[in-house]
């Protein structure tokens, strides 16, 4: 039988601070690509660029997706999200100049 906290019937979930800090960074991270994201396809979107605009939503949701899979006890999809992310916000930033 699992163990349910009292809130919603929400199984509980033993983590420590050090835990919490990485999934705040990993979210912290997805929210930095998706901002990026943004910013280029208003660019793209004020140049008439339709199909970057259109390529870029697609890599944004699939960053939005990611955000919303994203648990605090997958502590391996935390790890990939840290590992991953830093080099996309680097190259993103690069394209906004």
């Amino acid at each position: 039988m699992s163990d349910y906290s009292a809130v919603g019937g929400v199984e509980s979930y033993e983590w420590s601070r050090r835990d919490a800090a990485r999934y705040n960074a990993a979210l912290e991270a997805i929210d930095e690509a998706i901002a990026c994201y943004t910013r280029l396809r208003n660019r793209a979107v004020s140049a008439s660029n339709d199909a970057e605009a259109q390529r870029l939503q697609a890599e944004q949701a699939a960053c939005v997706a990611e955000q919303h899979r994203l648990r605090a006890d997958d502590r391996a999809g935390v790890d990939r999200v840290l590992a991953e992310y830093p080099a996309l916000i680097a190259w993103l930033r690069d394209r906004i100049g």
